[in-house]
């Protein structure tokens, strides 16, 4: 049994079209968790600003105990460390 040149042709063309199909895919996919992991960093520097202003906002304005207060100021120094490390 012989296979025309023009049906192996299109096998070879049919196998590229694809092989690019899938390569899109793939482009895409990469950009939108590219796209996902953006969105989420976003997220959490906004977290943690938001977390910051709170404590900041805590500490002047109430009065706490003296264990409220420590835990605080501990967590506003460790999310001060992460600002001006700019890891957020």
């Amino acid at each position: 049994m012989t296979i025309s040149r023009s049906a192996i042709e299109k096998l070879h063309l049919n196998q590229l079209e694809h092989l690019a199909r899938i390569i899109e895919a793939r482009e895409a996919k990469s950009k939108h968790i590219a796209t996902r992991r953006k969105w989420l960093e976003r997220q959490a520097n906004a977290n943690y600003r938001n977390e910051y202003d709170r404590i900041r906002g805590d500490l002047a304005h109430y009065k706490l105990g003296a264990v409220d207060r420590k835990k605080l100021e501990n967590r506003q120094r460790d999310l001060q460390q992460l600002f001006s490390s700019s890891m957020v």
